[in-house]
């Protein structure tokens, strides 16, 4: 089984075991400027999962050079001692070590330098917002030396090779690209211009260590921008690192700042959507090539090597999801990886927030210093759940996996809780792949599962277990307005999500939330023909999936379907049907009384009375996700899995 994504395969002077690289990303597990505990345990755990190569990234390489404050400071004397240590992790798992050496170039800020971004030209970059300084000859001889410093580090420090960074976050990318390189030097112009400056770092860091390290180049193939680089330059760009360069390898990715959609794809990008491009190359290139974005699983990565479309795949989410999906390919039990539910909360979320790296469905992403492992009793313990979302679920199976008789309980006459009913949502549907997921991991570990049931605390002291986990979720709020309003004419966005009553054709959705849970209600509304009006107290609906990635492309859609954007607008009042409000600059009243339906996609209550009924009548008694306070996916699964740790 996938016996072409499990053959070796050479980059250059490396042979990897499998065709599994896990791909250069930012984690903000670094501490202090160095490599701390945490990063070493995260990569160390991707490794010890089975994949080919890890390839790690966040390095700095000058101290100008810093957008984000966790960061490698590779630039350091200190920081070898921890890169080697971070080396030695993953080679003794049976992965090969490449460090992504990249310059941001204008895509930063000084805010934490204290100075100014360099670039080809004097831009500023969308994110960011900075303009730059138009790059001297002096500056780009300095960037040339950093990259040199930073291969002789590599070397120094154990790594079997580099991956030379022109994609989507590069300064090299920034040369290349005729957005942004508006030069009339020897760097500008033509193509074979801007192509200078990577060349000559490529040249040099060739030089630096001769032709027995591995060198890769991991490079923007369609910048999917007006006037950007395309397919047909991307080629030509390729077969210039191959044949001037001294590339082993090229690592495919695709998209801009300016696309954030694509760098980092959303459950609504398609799968496989860049392979096509990573074929392209392939064919005008004689060095291996691997193909990146939005490949969910050895299925998908299997067909991609066996068919010739690419020599490796690039995997991150999904080994952020389940380390151990080469393991679980490889040995035949494919069933049983966690899927990357592409929902960007736990990792880009996070990461883009500052914060260290996590993911929704796998609790222990980012705090591997701190997961327990299972330990079987001799005397089983009996254990009750009660409540099915992803809480519940997750604290029944981490209990099950520690040796305890657990049983689960929901008054659903399906399990799954609002992970089930958030994937109803117009493109959402990815999301049920983590209620089948846990569903059959429940099954797996023999967890008795009984739907449609009420817990009482008749029933679970009549029961007797040595200890009760309540998950009983929360529900929204039934009175956040003033007025006197409900169902039918005024639902919340789970009512409509679980279809309790109809949907008129005009539909005013009263949006507090910023993300998902109101665009893609106003999404499916849409979808079947309703004229949707979204207001915000906000700047801006969405204003939640900025960190995400999906701010743009949700906003897109949204207005693709003429869904109507009313901002700057705090509700006081709801009579019947008929809202109203105000600017909230301005203060001027603001009536809605032409509409049908009222949705409201605001805050939720959590549901704790069973836990205050139970405090002091069972023996261990612990509560988690909603019913504690309403929160996210992530927090609702972390909370399950330290319950169960904790029995």
């Amino acid at each position: 089984m996938y016996e072409s994504l499990f053959s070796e395969i050479r980059l250059g002077q490396t042979t990897l075991a499998n065709r599994i690289v896990f791909g250069a990303h930012r984690t903000n597990l670094a501490r202090h400027g160095l490599v701390g505990e945490a990063m070493l345990a995260y990569y160390h755990r991707r490794a010890q999962g089975g994949c080919g190569a890890v390839v790690v990234g966040e390095a700095s390489l000058v101290a100008s050079d810093h957008p984000w404050e966790l960061m490698i400071e590779a630039f350091r004397l200190e920081a070898a001692q921890g890169l080697s240590r971070l080396v030695r992790a993953i080679q003794d798992s049976g992965s090969r070590a490449f460090l992504n050496l990249n310059f941001h170039g204008f895509q930063s800020s000084g805010a934490i330098s204290r100075r100014e971004v360099w670039g080809p030209s004097a831009v500023a970059d969308i994110a960011f917002g900075e303009t730059a300084k138009a790059m001297e000859a002096e500056d780009i001889a300095a960037v040339v030396e950093a990259f040199v410093r930073g291969v002789e580090l590599a070397r120094e420090t154990g790594f079997d090779g580099v991956v030379v960074d022109v994609g989507p976050e590069s300064l090299l990318r920034q040369f290349l690209s005729p957005i942004c390189n508006f030069r009339q030097d020897q760097y500008g112009g033509e193509l074979a211009n801007r192509m200078r400056l990577s060349l000559e770092v490529m040249q040099a860091v060739r030089q630096a260590v001769g032709q027995d390290f591995t060198m890769g180049a991991s490079l923007s193939l369609d910048e999917k921008f007006w006037g950007g680089i395309d397919i047909e330059a991307a080629k030509e760009i390729s077969q210039a690192f191959e044949d001037q360069g001294g590339v082993d390898f090229i690592s495919g990715t695709v998209g801009t700042y300016y696309n954030l959609y694509l760098v980092h794809p959303s459950m609504h990008t398609p799968a496989g959507f860049a392979v096509e491009l990573a074929e392209q190359v392939k064919q005008a290139v004689s060095v291996p090539v691997i193909a990146n974005h939005q490949i969910p699983g050895p299925e998908m990565a299997e067909e991609i090597v066996s068919q010739g479309r690419a020599d490796a795949v690039g995997l991150v989410r999904p080994l952020i999801c389940d380390p151990d999906l080469p393991l679980k390919a490889r040995e035949g039990r494919a069933q049983e990886i966690r899927p990357c539910l592409w929902d960007n909360q736990g990792c880009m979320g996070r990461v883009n927030n500052s914060r260290g790296i996590g993911c929704i469905l796998n609790p222990e992403a980012g705090l591997e210093t701190k997961a327990v492992l299972p330990s079987k009793e001799e005397a089983p313990r009996e254990v009750m759940v009660v409540g099915a979302g992803p809480a519940g679920m997750e604290a029944a199976a981490t209990a099950a996996e520690r040796g305890c008789l657990v049983t689960l309980l929901d008054r659903a006459p399906e399990i799954g809780g609002q992970l089930r009913l958030a994937g109803r949502g117009a493109g959402r549907e990815r999301l049920l792949l983590g209620v089948e997921y846990l569903t059959q991991r429940l099954d797996r570990l023999r967890v008795e599962v009984r739907a449609d049931t009420e817990a009482t605390p008749e029933m679970i002291a009549q029961a007797g277990p040595d200890a009760v986990i309540v998950a009983t979720g929360s529900s929204p709020n039934p009175r956040p307005f003033a007025g006197e309003y409900g169902a039918p004419r005024v639902l919340d966005v789970r009512q409509v999500l679980a279809k309790e009553h109809p949907v008129g054709d005009r539909v005013l959705l009263i949006d507090g939330d910023g993300g998902h849970k109101a665009t893609a209600v106003a999404e499916l509304m849409a979808d079947e023909g309703k004229r949707v009006t979204m207001v915000t107290e906000e700047l801006f609906v969405g204003v939640s999936l900025g960190p995400l990635g999906d701010l743009y492309f949700s906003r897109q859609r949204l207005l693709q379907k003429n869904v109507v954007f009313v901002c700057d607008v705090r509700i006081d009042r709801i009579e019947g049907c008929r809202v109203e409000g105000r600017e909230k600059f301005s203060n001027q009243p603001i009536v809605f009384d032409d509409q049908d339906t009222v949705v409201l996609a605001l805050g939720s209550l959590p549901e704790d009375d069973l836990y205050q009924r139970l405090k002091g009548k069972v023996a261990q008694l612990l509560r988690v996700g909603d019913c504690v306070a309403p929160r996210d996916i992530g927090s609702a699964v972390l909370e399950g899995r330290r319950a169960g740790e904790r029995l």
